[in-house]
């Protein structure tokens, strides 16, 4: 079997680019800011008569099948020889593993009236990493400030998490603002057919019935309790969970009910995502279509082993292999709502009666999407 047909990993370093992998693992996800590559390889490539280390610290950037996943920088250099063997693995992230790694620093280190995409563009700036803006970031902050000991990611997360938005890598060295996807992609997955194995994970350990948010107390001048205001709060439920699990949450910051309602959809909506997954693994690296497996597409799901009956799921994660078996790329699905932070959130009369309509037909979609599970 031919290089091609197995998948062509290429690693750029420098001038030099590096192919003829043995062993390939590179990981992309909506849930991790920085992608991953883990690569080896004995120490001499094929048509190269001398070997040249690799080193960690170097930038570098690694095509898939002549598309670019990952650019940034080599994390590790392993190299490893006994009396048979000489090889070298290979470890490395987008450039927002900086991110991930590094301590949160910017002047003052608060703001004043910034947008998050303000605070991010000044959070990256000093590690050359862009920010790129694919939604609305809403309202500016009226003060928001670093918190001792955070990472730069962290900071601008944890502002990300009040305007419930997606921080991710686009495998060019760039943040992205951005939130779950909505393009279809052109390649079922159905059971019996393009899927070699499957996994489904659903649990109600860290899920909750209902899920209430409370904002701060703003005490008296004179310290007495009995004198406080009552803070606002706001409240949503689970109809999945049908047994009492009550989850009092305190808001990050000041704010009224509805905003501390976005936070408490935001709440549910992780939980039952991390509580939801499957995980489905296909030959090769590409779709129908040749293309490769993105994160954050959507994909119709048919699996009667797994509860999917032509269900559309999100791509959350991809995890593109080869090893002695070929190449494979295992796909982490979920609920698109589970990363649609602020889906179904409204006060009105009118939204009550379409959320009220939305649960029922989840019940008895039990068997389709997971939505009753």
């Amino acid at each position: 079997m031919n290089e091609q047909m197995l998948g062509r990993a290429e690693l750029y370093v420098g001038t030099a680019i590096y192919g003829g992998w043995q062993r390939v693992s590179v990981t992309r996800s909506i849930e991790q800011v920085a992608n991953s590559f883990d690569l080896e390889v004995t120490e001499r490539w094929p048509g190269q008569s001398t070997s040249r280390p690799i080193r960690p610290g170097e930038q570098c950037s690694l095509k898939l099948d002549g598309e670019t996943v990952i650019t940034g920088y080599v994390d590790d250099a392993e190299p490893t020889y006994d009396r048979q063997s000489h090889r070298i693995s290979v470890r490395g992230r987008d450039a927002t593993g900086d991110l991930v790694d590094c301590s949160a620093i910017h002047k003052t280190g608060q703001w004043t009236n910034a947008t998050l995409d303000r605070i991010a563009a000044d959070l990256c700036a000093p590690f050359k990493i862009k920010v790129k803006v694919e939604t609305d970031v809403g309202d500016p902050f009226p003060s928001f400030k670093i918190e001792p000991g955070e990472t730069a990611f962290e900071c601008i997360e944890r502002a990300a998490r009040l305007k419930a938005v997606l921080l991710i890598a686009d495998g060019e060295g760039n943040l992205v603002i951005t939130r779950a996807g909505k393009v279809r992609g052109e390649t079922a997955l159905v059971e019996g057919q393009n899927i070699l194995s499957a996994r489904g994970t659903f649990s109600w350990k860290d899920r909750f019935s209902i899920y209430t948010v409370k904002g701060h107390d703003k005490i008296a001048l004179d310290g007495d309790a009995a004198a406080s205001h009552i803070a606002p709060a706001a409240t949503v439920t689970d109809e999945a969970i049908t047994r009492y699990r009550p989850r009092i949450v305190l808001a990050d910051d000041h704010g009224n009910k509805t905003r501390f309602r976005d936070r408490a959809e935001w709440e549910k909506n992780v939980r039952m995502g991390r509580g939801l997954r499957g995980s489905i693994t296909v030959q090769g690296w590409t779709d129908g279509a040749g293309k490769l497996w993105q994160p954050n597409t959507l994909v119709t799901v048919t699996s009667p082993l797994l509860y999917l009956k032509e269900a559309e799921m999100l791509i959350v994660g991809c995890m593109h292999t080869l090893d002695d078996g070929g190449t494979r790329t295992a796909l982490s699905i979920a609920r698109r709502e589970a990363f649609d932070l602020i889906s179904g959130i409204g006060s009105s009369k009118l939204f009550g009666k379409i959320n009220a309509k939305e649960a029922k037909e989840k019940k008895q979609k039990a068997n389709d999407d997971w939505s009753a599970l």
